[in-house]
Parts: structure tokens; sequence; C-alpha cells
């Protein structure tokens, strides 16, 4: 009994049609991986690209990455060698940088889409599908122009497929490159700024001494009240195009944040030590100082840790100096402006500056008489 339901199980097994996994099967499972690739891959670039450039937020995930990628290897590199001057040439190598993955991921992108059909590049003459340099060489070539007829698309599918991302790749290229024109004004702004904050003093201290008239700083007024709308311009610019933050200047008087630290710094110690009847008036501190809150609030690309960073020491000893009546400060003012003091010294130690540089020379003593520098 138990043998004639085995042999019947078993005739039945072999009546079975199974699938057979042939090779044309595996092809197509190729095929369909690579056309997820390159779909994954075209809609992260694509992604990045119009978030980068018409977001007025920040970068994407693309472009950050890159950017600080590039951006800590040149700092190290000039930790290492020493040579600060490295990172002049920082910015422009990560814009050139960025423009050149998003092409790369392109090309890369609509490359694996072409090879997930064996029919869609063809030799133009012989009509024998391409192999894998053909097409990734036909990819490249259609980005930027409709090709040189040598290869061309196998169906009516694949050739207006062809035809979209000639098309659609000339417009994404061309607005990765127009991304940068706004750059390129920012940064002539932004060291237009810094040269105007280093002219009202090269430091936090200079600043409020070459302002003091013998009774009051009244006369910073005008300095705070000009300098307001181009600080929240700058920190808006940032917040856009967060690749500003990564073009470095050896030269202090060009280099915006440790002049802008020196700004605030000067606010704080305004605000701190100062009587409030001899500063300059509320309503022109308030705007100033909430315009570098939002410059330091597009900070957030550099991944900066504040909690790292022990704040640095307040120095008014030259004021002391200058018998400029001051007041003992407020414990508690100190400690609530610790996090905002300690985010700017990691804002430039991120840019390789030193906190005691806050404080240096800014213009060359040689090019003028010492009075004017």
């Amino acid at each position: 009994m138990w043998y004639s339901w085995v042999s019947q199980l078993r005739l039945h097994h072999k009546s079975i049609n199974y699938p057979v996994c042939t090779q044309s099967t595996l092809l197509s499972m190729n095929d369909v991986i690579y056309l997820i690739i390159g779909i994954l891959i075209l809609g992260t670039v694509s992604y990045d690209l119009i978030y980068t450039t018409f977001s007025p937020r920040g970068a994407g995930f693309v472009s950050r990455s890159v950017s600080t990628v590039i951006w800590r290897s040149l700092f190290w590199l000039s930790r290492l060698f020493k040579y600060s001057k490295m990172l002049n040439g920082a910015g422009i190598i990560i814009v050139v940088s960025i423009l050149l993955s998003w092409v790369m991921m392109l090309w890369i992108g609509n490359a694996f889409i072409f090879l997930s059909d064996t029919d869609a590049v063809v030799n133009s003459t012989t009509k024998v599908p391409a192999g894998l340099v053909e097409r990734i060489y036909f990819t490249g070539y259609n980005l930027s122009t409709m090709g040189n007829g040598d290869y061309m698309a196998g169906t009516d599918g694949w050739r207006i497929y062809t035809a979209f991302i000639s098309f659609s790749g000339l417009i994404m290229i061309t607005i990765g490159v127009t991304y940068m024109v706004p750059v390129l004004s920012a940064i002539t702004s932004r060291r237009a700024l810094s040269i105007r904050i280093t002219s009202i003093g090269q430091s936090p201290q200079l600043m409020l001494l070459n302002n003091w008239n013998g009774s009051d700083f009244k006369q910073l007024e005008s300095h705070f009240e000009n300098l307001a709308q181009p600080v929240a311009e700058q920190g808006q610019s940032h917040l856009a195009y967060p690749v500003l933050h990564f073009f470095h200047h050896t030269d202090k008087e060009a280099a915006l944040l440790p002049n802008l630290a020196a700004l605030d710094e000067a606010i704080t110690i305004l605000l701190l030590f100062v009587p409030e009847d001899k500063r300059p008036a509320n309503n022109v501190i308030i705007p100033l100082r909430q315009a570098i809150t939002t410059f330091l609030g597009s900070l957030t690309v550099l991944y900066l840790d504040p909690s790292s960073v022990q704040e640095p020491s307040l120095n008014i000893k030259k004021l002391q100096e200058s018998d400029i009546p001051l007041e003992k400060p407020d414990t508690y003012k100190i400690e609530k402006l610790n996090k905002r003091r300690r985010i700017l010294k990691a804002m430039l130690d991120y840019d390789g500056w030193e906190w005691d540089e806050v404080s240096a020379p800014a213009f060359d003593p040689k090019m003028d008489l010492p009075e004017m520098v």
C-alpha cells in the first residue's frame, strides 16, 4: 500500500512542468537590476540638483557630502603641512567637484538605463547591439547633443528617451552652471562686508575704543545701522548657497568669519560691561545682533559641535586701561551667552582660524600711516 502511494507521488512529481532558469531569464533579471539602479541614481541626482539650486535652505545630500569630504581633506592637509593658504582654493575646488558629480551621476544613471535592454543602442550601420563602452559613449554624447550618428537608439521608445535625456541633460547642466553665478556675486559681497567691518576696528575692543567720544558709544549707531542689512543678506546667501562657507581667505581683512565674530564679540562686551545709557540704542543694536544670529543659523551645514568647544575668555583689558566706565557683568547674562560664543569659536575652528586671531591686525601697517591702520 505504502509502496503504491509513493510510486504514484513520484509519477505526479515527474509530470509537473517546473520553470527552468535559463540564460535569458538571468539576463532579464540583470536588465531589471540595471534599470532600477539607473532610476535610483537619476532620481538622486535630479533631487539633489533641483533642491540645491532652487531651494532657499541649503544643499542636497550629494552636494553637502562632496563639500564636507573635500573641505575636511584639505583642512587636514593644511594642518599636516602647516600651510593654511591651501584652503584658499577650497571653495572653487568644491564648486567644480559638485558640478562634476552632477554630470557624472547623470551620465552613469542613464548609462545603466541603456544597459537594461539589448536593443536600446545599436550600430547605425550594421544594427548590431552596442557593447558596454559604446553605450557609455552614446549616453555621454547625448547628454549635451543629439550624438554624431555612429550609434542610435534601437527602437522607437528608446529614440524618444534619447531625445528626452539630450533635452533634460542640457537643461540640468545649464542649471548647475547658472547656480554658480549668484555664488560668485555673494563672494564679492562677502569680501566687501568683511572689509567694511574691519574698518570699524580690527578687534572687538578697538571697535569700541575707536567710537568712544569721551562719554558714550553712540557713534557706533551709524555703523550698526549700515551693517544690519548686509549681514542679514549674507546670512540668507549662506543659507541658500552653503558652498559659500568653504570660500576661505587667509587675509584677515577679506575673511568674513573672524571679522563677524569680532563684531559680535564687541556687541557682547557692550551688553555685558557697558551701562545701558552709554551704549548705542537698542533699536540699533538688536537688528544687527539678530542679523548675526541669522548668519549663525546657516552654519548647520557645517555639522558644528559647540558642546565640544570651550567658550573663549572675555578680554576687556584695553577698555579698562582707557578708564572707560564699565560695570560688573551679571553672571546669568554671561552663562546665557556662553552657547553663542562657543558657536562662534566652533565656526572659526572649522574655518581654520584661532580665536586669538579675532583681535589680530588686519591691514598691512606698511601701506599707510599708523593711525590709519
